[in-house]
């Protein structure tokens, strides 16, 4: 299970990375967007980047230039449908909490249904 941090990174390198090629993107970009909701280091990006490797969403190699420290990337199948598999856990948790709310008002009528039935 991904953390928010871990889903952010893979979010942003989704939208950057459209199909299989790879990607030669700047920790700082990648870095930029994630500190909009959290605090992050390199180290730490470094970090998620390593378990992401882990995790089979990508392939990743650190190029240090003169300009900066770079991550060539190449998203894996499952990196490539994590935003739609997102989204599909999302409509089934909708799902979930609709057929309790539905379960839960049929139960109670037919709890009341039965009361007037056996009362009478």
């Amino acid at each position: 299970m991904l953390d928010k941090k871990e889903k952010l990174v893979l979010l942003y390198l989704g939208e950057i990375c459209h199909d299989k090629k790879t990607y030669l993107i700047p920790t700082q970009d990648i870095a930029q967007f994630v500190s909009r909701k959290f605090v992050i280091s390199l180290a730490e990006l470094d970090d998620i980047m390593i378990s992401l490797s882990k995790d089979n969403y990508l392939d990743f190699v650190v190029s240090d230039s003169k300009k900066g420290y770079y991550y060539c990337v190449n998203l894996k199948n499952k990196g490539l449908t994590f935003k739609k598999d997102l989204k599909k856990q999302h409509k089934e948790l909708l799902w979930l909490i609709a057929r309790t709310v539905i379960l839960t008002v049929v139960s109670f009528v037919l709890g009341l249904l039965l009361k007037v039935i056996f009362k009478g």
